[in-house]
């Protein structure tokens, strides 16, 4: 069948300007939603194999995050592919969430069978670690794809005197949400560093950047895909830079923390950073649960892996929605994408198997 899918939708929600974490006190950073270049995907035609479709498509949940987000926008457009390149087999619906965090619980509870959430929330999840969690392990959670990066990304106005990471000592720092990911990161960072901020301003993300610029606050810290749309709303009328970390805290949090890996920040996406800017990077993934049968994930991955062009339209971020930056994941891989990885070539490492998988 040709599949076409109508981006009314996701045109829509990209119109929004709030990060998922914005206003959200368990959401993850993320870049905001950035509009779609076409109102229409036209896609070829998807082969399922001699995979036998249920009597009536299955009516499952996306957990995604707020309306304008990011994770809204990307949940909002995959469940799309899904439903028309697979209508005998899913309805899927998009469900408006508390971002990645929320979202992982969903999942661990059955409440949503695909859902986004960030490396660093989901290696919390999966070690009960977290506040949030009331700790609980929630051993339900697989990866089915990788959707994007995100890049560690400090900036402040041009003039101030931050010029590096320690120059934030004795400054009110921002660092998104309270209890996410981040912000217990960088408040152990800080503190195994001998680094003290006068204060630690907790908001989301896009209400950051405007504290900011209204010199309430005098640096903020966030992870995103760039151009995250606050930043450059602020540039238009602020001048910002943007503040590398250096070997040694790239070392703290690569060492510490195994879902980070050393990297920098693409430049040329703010007028503040023409260059790339050193820091580390952790990834956005598409996460589902062992209790979703391996076909149908099997299914789901095969189709996302063969619509990049389609992913693109929707973001331009899901251009790393590949096989191979699935290997990125730091849980196990749910059977169905083991099944597709392999069929695609790939060499999954023994600790991305899960124990169901009987490949």
């Amino acid at each position: 069948m040709k599949r076409v899918i109508a981006l009314g939708m996701a045109l829509c929600l990209a119109l929004g300007t709030a990060s998922c974490g914005s206003g959200n006190p368990t959401g993850d950073a993320n870049n905001d939603a950035s509009p779609a270049n076409s109102p229409v995907i036209s896609t070829e035609e998807f082969d399922t194999g001699d995979i036998t479709p249920p009597s009536s498509p299955n009516r499952y949940s996306m957990a995604s995050g707020s309306v304008g987000g990011n994770f809204y926008l990307v949940g909002g457009g995959i469940s799309q592919i899904i439903n028309s390149g697979l209508p005998d087999f899913f309805n899927f619906t998009t469900e408006t969430t508390g971002g990645g965090t929320a979202n992982l619980g969903m999942i661990q509870r059955g409440d949503a069978e695909l859902g986004i959430a960030m490396t660093s929330s989901i290696q919390e999840a999966v070690d009960g670690s977290a506040d949030w969690t009331n700790g609980q392990v929630h051993d339900k959670l697989r990866v089915a794809a990788a959707l994007y990066p995100s890049w560690l990304t400090i900036y402040t106005l041009k003039d101030s005197d931050i010029n590096s990471f320690s120059d934030l000592e004795g400054k009110i720092v921002g660092l998104g949400s309270k209890g996410a990911a981040m912000d217990s990161v960088f408040r152990k960072m800080f503190e195994d560093l001998g680094i003290t901020p006068a204060q630690i301003h907790n908001d989301g993300h896009s209400a950051t950047a405007t504290a900011l610029g209204n010199g309430v606050i005098d640096a903020a810290i966030l992870f995103s895909y760039p151009p995250f749309s606050a930043i450059s709303e602020l540039e238009s009328t602020k001048d910002l830079k943007f503040i590398p970390l250096n070997e040694e805290e790239q070392e703290y949090l690569t060492t510490t923390y195994d879902f980070y890996v050393a990297d920098a920040m693409p430049g040329g996406f703010y007028k503040g950073a023409p260059e790339d800017v050193a820091g580390v990077s952790e990834w956005n993934m598409l996460v589902t649960s062992s209790d979703v049968p391996e076909e149908e994930i099997y299914l789901i991955t095969k189709l996302l892996f063969e619509s990049t062009d389609d992913l693109r339209i929707i973001h331009d971020s899901l251009q790393y929605c590949t096989a191979e930056d699935t290997l990125n994941s730091n849980t196990y891989l749910h059977a169905g994408t083991v099944r597709c990885l392999e069929e695609y070539g790939v060499d999954v490492p023994e600790e991305l198997i899960p124990p169901e998988y009987q490949g």
